[in-house]
């Protein structure tokens, strides 16, 4: 009786860590934090591994995901990432 009452808060621990794991390991391989805000007016952008092809605009070069991206904006400006 008291293994079973004791199953489910372990099991749900064990869950914690796991999720808290990834969560740990993915932010330490990228090595860097984003602001999280948007850019006004994105239309499209372009990264070097996909060439010319218009992608979906990412919030800010931070999030691009890639260095080298160039983002597009409707008013005709644009912003180039880094390529770091």
């Amino acid at each position: 009786m008291a293994s079973s009452r004791l199953a489910l808060p372990v099991a749900l621990l064990l869950c914690g860590f796991l999720v808290i794991g990834s969560i740990h390991s993915t932010g330490a391989a990228e090595g860097k934090i984003c602001p999280l805000f948007c850019m006004v007016g994105r239309k499209y952008m372009t990264c070097p591994s996909t060439g010319c092809k218009q992608l979906e605009p990412a919030c800010n070069c931070c999030l691009a995901g890639e260095k080298g991206c160039v983002i597009y904006f409707s008013n005709g400006n644009v912003t180039r990432c880094p390529r770091e």
